[in-house]
């Protein structure tokens, strides 16, 4: 089984290197949470730790942050971590082997993002501009 798993992680990786990712200057994405997360904005270095699963818990809140993947919006990690989806799969993947961390949640549409977010409080996740609506909050994404 180890050796299965090892075989995928290295394919993973070898497809990381492979891949070129397709970036629209055109694309927004708004940074959201559940609207009882205090506070209006994250530190990009933050969130980047987060998605990166560096970052595990809300600093006063205390509870367990849970990033939301939204898997058709592939370019989102390269405009922010200058990183292709696979390579943040591979990424995810070492990092769940290696360290048992879990892996983002994973939804496929905006609607389920943000049904997921409005009903867990410490969810935070991404969707385009044009799919906001107020069962989320905006958190604006400073750069230090």
């Amino acid at each position: 089984m180890k050796i299965a798993l090892g075989f995928f992680v290295f394919i993973m990786i070898c497809m990381m290197f492979l891949a070129v990712p397709v970036i629209s200057q055109t694309d927004q994405y708004y940074v959201v949470a559940n609207k009882q997360l205090q506070g209006t904005s994250i530190d990009k270095a933050a969130l980047k730790g987060i998605y990166l699963r560096e970052i595990r818990n809300w600093g006063n809140d205390g509870g367990e942050i849970i990033p939301v993947d939204l898997s058709s919006e592939k370019d989102f990690y390269q405009n922010l971590f200058s990183r292709s989806y696979i390579q943040m799969q591979a990424y995810w993947l070492k990092m769940r082997i290696n360290h048992s961390v879990s892996m983002p949640v994973t939804k496929k549409d905006p609607e389920s993002v943000k049904s997921f977010i409005a009903s867990n409080k410490n969810a935070i996740g991404f969707i385009r501009t044009s799919d906001f609506d107020d069962r989320v909050k905006i958190l604006k994404v400073i750069e230090k």
